[in-house]
């Protein structure tokens, strides 16, 4: 039986699944695939143009059909919007990529005109008056045209819906052939309801789409249909919740019976497959040619028979068996208090969405009868999940909420205690720490790199405990981890209010710093680009405007670039001297990119003897540095600049005027920081553009910068999106492209022999350009994504490359060159072998060269003389003789293939630290 293959690309996918309707391909045709590509070639996007009507109307009728074929021959995914004319006509575009999903109702269908009354009987007038022409056309005798009979009806149906009993299609006999016309708009068979009707249509609006065309297609077929609707008629959400539990009680009854019955199927077969095999020794062969030879057959076929039919119950057992486990857990986790809280979180954001669509529908006078409806049975089903969950609550369930926690408390989320940092309205703060999961304490401690805390946010209803500072302390002191029981004692016993007084006071009781003063810069910008020669410092006040006391400073970078930016050993340095020399040093946070994203800026705080800053009031020379605090001796030396003159007090509202020729002060809005390189920006943009990714090429690289990805010793990836976890099962077929391509290396092993993908300096940069960015992904199959990738652009894996390509070329033009000279030596010992052998055989009388010329024969003088033999060739005897020369071996000259680069060594630095997932 042939088996037709996936689709290995989006055109075959989409035309396969139209052809499957019955459309043909091709100009001129029902339809035709086109492609978009980019600068460099590449597809990245599919779509295909619908050329007749017949292909619109067929692809509105099936386009969920289009969509789950394409998904299901080969994961492409495709979208189908369809679209009407005034005419009614459909318009249907389909193409991949980010699209928006556009599904619109057809118009109903226009009333059938009024009959007319006939016109009444003129008077006949008199022919002088007025000239009647005839109409030829017309027949005579005033006979009307003949007009085309109807078919005969085939029977009545009624297509009615109510929220309360869904769409109903009434009327219906099975075998009239009306099934065959409406099961492709979505119609199905009941037999419990007597009737068709449209899977999952109760408590909702009704689907006009579905109708009309199921009206459309009965009425062309012959049958007469009425359509009734009737929104108002619905039942309360108490009512359809109660129906739900009780088809789930009945669905667990129904499923535990099939699996009881299929597992005595299964034990009934298995003890006659056993029986089939009575009186047969085990390990008896069959004896060819024997009387017994046909029984034995036909017993073990017997046997085996009913072998595969008792697995078959089995499987079918455990199946019907998780089924009913299902359906009587259907209540449990329906009702869970935790989950209904989420699930009213969500509810709410509905109910003020459609709020917000009525107010906007009445406000500009249309009908807002759908979301009113919707509205009432939001606010009702909304009280009915309120009440259940008080109802736990009074029950004696512990609902954790904000009031609950305080800043430094612990909080039990998936089997670990995490420390908690901040507290939020709907979510925890707690320490995450990825290279230390899982462990079964979590401290901010722990969660804290080079300044910078690492927090992830968790949600109240997925917290089990929460145990006080100084409470796990004492735990971890005794060597324990607590429990919930103990974590319960302990909350009691210090509750978070407490807590959260006792923090109060001591923020009450904390000196006034020192740096509130409005003339102490509070920040510092830094402009620095990867791989720049020089950076520029600039001192900012509160609100973020380069502080007019400070001038900026400008850092030479010397013999070696700020390769790392800001985050460079020998920047970061002389930026940490050059705030000493000021009397201030960096705040515990750490750098962040600017609002325009053309630098980094890092809060300061004076130290704890800060110098006096330079104000304006003091028109001198700044105050010298105190003795330990002056720079060293081999430290470079800058000229001292020279503070700027006392301006005038201005108002608030009105800017200092500037003089002539000055440039005017920056808003205070937004601070005047300098532009980015415009050729930094260009390649950028050139590397982004070259990158050539797929969607799931670009999540791999940013998964493994987030330090996500971790290598299984058994070779399996998993990538741990939640910190703790065993994290979920990916495939690791993208990994080796990336890794020869320089943007990702795989680590060393840890204590538990797994080793951590991670991200090298050129993916770093490769995911800031694509974030920023943004190119179009490239469209690839799992087998394209396993192709060798292009690396970075101007990066140090194209560096590699190219230096191993120039080596490689070096060696193989001298192997060249050797092996011309070893070909040349060759042919000369060739003309030289053809001399000598034609002088010894001139004195043999040798014709034919069948023989070979012996080594050491020297002609003699009298030979020689006879024969008249070329003194040269003679001297050339004489000397082979002495010195015979072997013939020359030519060099090998096959084709070696390049060897492989060894990966590159992973980037040290953090993805806080390049502020990779805030880049928009």
């Amino acid at each position: 039986m042939a088996v037709t293959p996936t689709a290995k690309t989006p055109s075959i996918a989409i035309a396969r699944a139209l052809r499957r309707l019955g459309l043909t391909q091709g100009k001129g045709k029902d339809f035709r695939v086109e492609g978009e590509y980019n600068e460099a070639g590449e597809r990245v996007r599919t779509r295909v143009l619908t050329l007749t009507r017949h292909a619109d109307e067929t692809v509105a009728a099936r386009a969920d059909d289009i969509e789950r074929w394409a998904s299901g021959d080969g994961g492409w995914s495709f979208t189908v919007n369809v679209r009407y004319s005034d005419t009614g006509r459909p318009h249907c575009t389909i193409s991949n990529g980010t699209v928006d999903p556009v599904r619109e109702e057809p118009p109903a269908p226009p009333a059938p005109p009024a009959a007319e009354p006939a016109p009444e009987q003129q008077p006949d007038e008199p022919a002088a008056e007025t000239a009647v022409l005839e109409d030829p056309a017309q027949p005579e005798g005033g006979e009307e045209p003949p007009t085309k009979e109807a078919p005969p009806s085939k029977g009545s149906l009624t297509i009615t819906h109510s929220r309360a009993e869904g769409t109903l299609l009434e009327g219906s006999r099975k075998g009239d052939g009306v099934y065959e016309i409406v099961r492709p708009i979505g119609f199905r068979s009941s037999r419990s309801l007597g009737a068709l009707y449209i899977q999952r249509s109760r408590d909702r609006e009704a689907d006009m789409w579905r109708i009309n065309r199921a009206a459309t297609a009965l009425r062309e077929a012959g049958w007469e249909v009425t359509v009734e609707i009737d929104e108002e008629r619905r039942r309360s959400f108490e009512e359809a919740e109660a129906v739900r539990l009780e088809r789930a009680e009945e669905r667990a009854d129904r499923f535990s019976g099939r699996a009881g019955r299929a597992a005595a199927n299964s034990d009934a077969r298995h003890r006659a497959a056993l029986g089939a095999l009575d009186g047969i020794e085990p390990g008896q062969p069959i004896l060819v040619g024997h009387h017994s030879e046909r029984r034995h057959r036909r017993a073990i076929e017997r046997s085996d028979n009913h072998m595969r039919v008792s697995i078959q119950e089995q499987d079918k057992a455990e199946r019907y068996a998780y089924r009913a486990e299902a359906a009587e857990q259907y209540e449990k986790r329906r009702y869970d208090p935790n989950r209904t809280r989420r699930r009213l979180e969500k509810l709410g954001a509905e109910l003020r969405e459609q709020e917000r669509y009525r107010d906007e529908r009445k406000v500009a006078g249309r009908d807002t009868g759908r979301y009113e409806r919707r509205i009432t049975d939001l606010r009702e089903e909304i009280a009915h999940w309120e009440q259940v969950v008080e109802k736990a609550r009074q029950g004696g369930v512990k609902l954790w909420e904000a009031d609950d926690f305080a800043p430094g408390d612990f909080a039990l989320y998936s089997g670990t205690w995490y420390q908690i940092k901040r507290v939020n309205p709907k979510t925890l703060s707690i320490a995450w720490n990825l290279r230390l999961a899982p462990k079964q304490v979590m401290t901010l401690e722990d969660a804290t790199e080079r300044g910078n805390t690492w927090t992830f946010g968790i949600d109240y209803t997925k917290i089990r405990a929460r145990c006080p500072e100084a409470a796990m302390l004492a735990f971890l002191a005794d060597g324990k981890v607590p429990d919930t029981k103990s974590a319960w004692e302990a909350h009691e016993a210090q509750p978070a209010s407490e807590v959260r007084a006792a923090q109060a006071a001591n923020r009450k009781t904390k000196p006034k710093r020192s740096s509130s003063d409005p003339k102490v810069p509070k920040r510092v910008y830094v402009e620095c680009p990867l791989g720049g020669t020089e950076a520029t410092l600039t001192w900012l006040n509160g609100n973020s405007q380069p502080h007019k006391d400070f001038a900026p400073v400008r850092i030479e970078a010397g013999e070696e670039k700020f390769h790392r930016s800001v985050w460079s050993p020998g920047l970061q340095a002389e930026i940490a001297r050059i705030l000493a020399d000021r009397g201030y040093e960096v705040d515990a946070e750490g750098w962040t990119l600017s609002r325009d994203r053309t630098g980094f800026v890092r809060p300061i705080k004076p130290k704890d003897e800060p110098q006096r800053a330079p104000a304006a009031a003091d028109a001198g020379e700044p105050d010298p540095p105190a003795a330990d605090t002056a720079a060293p001796a081999d430290a470079p030396t800058q000229p001292a600049e020279e503070p700027p003159a006392p301006e005038p007090e201005q108002p608030v509202d009105e800017p200092a005027e500037q003089p002539d020729g000055a440039a005017p002060a920056p808003p205070v809005d937004e601070p005047a920081l300098p532009v980015e390189d415009p050729k930094e920006l260009r390649l950028q943009r050139e590397q982004a553009a070259a990158l050539g990714w797929s969607a799931g090429q670009a999540e791999f690289v940013i998964a493994a910068a987030a330090g996500r990805l971790y290598l299984h010793q058994f070779g399996s990836l998993h990538c741990r999106d939640i910190p703790g976890t065993a994290g979920r099962l990916v495939s690791n077929h993208r990994l080796n492209a990336l890794v020869k391509a320089g943007f990702v290396t795989v680590g060393a092993a840890d204590a538990n022999r797994e080793r951590p993908v991670l991200v090298t300096v050129d993916g770093r940069r490769a995911v800031a350009v694509w974030k920023r960015w943004k190119p179009a992904p490239v469209e690839k199959n799992r087998e394209q994504e396993c192709e060798r990738l292009r690396p970075l652009l101007h990066g140090v894996q194209a560096r590699r490359l190219a230096e191993q390509a120039a080596r490689e070329e070096a060696e193989r033009k001298a192997a060249s060159a050797a092996f011309q000279e070893a070909h040349q030596r060759l042919m000369e010992w060739e003309d030289r072998e053809d001399r000598l052998w034609a002088a010894w055989a001139k004195v043999h009388g040798i014709v034919y060269r069948l023989q070979r010329r012996p080594a050491g024969w020297v002609p003699t003088d009298e030979e020689a003389k006879a024969h008249g033999l070329d003194p040269e060739v003679v001297a050339e005897l004489r000397e082979d003789a002495v010195n015979p020369q072997s013939k020359p071996v030519l060099p090998d000259l096959k084709q070696r293939p390049m060897p492989e680069l060894p990966q590159l060594e992973p980037d040290d630095q953090t993805p806080e630290q390049l502020d990779l997932f805030t880049v928009a």
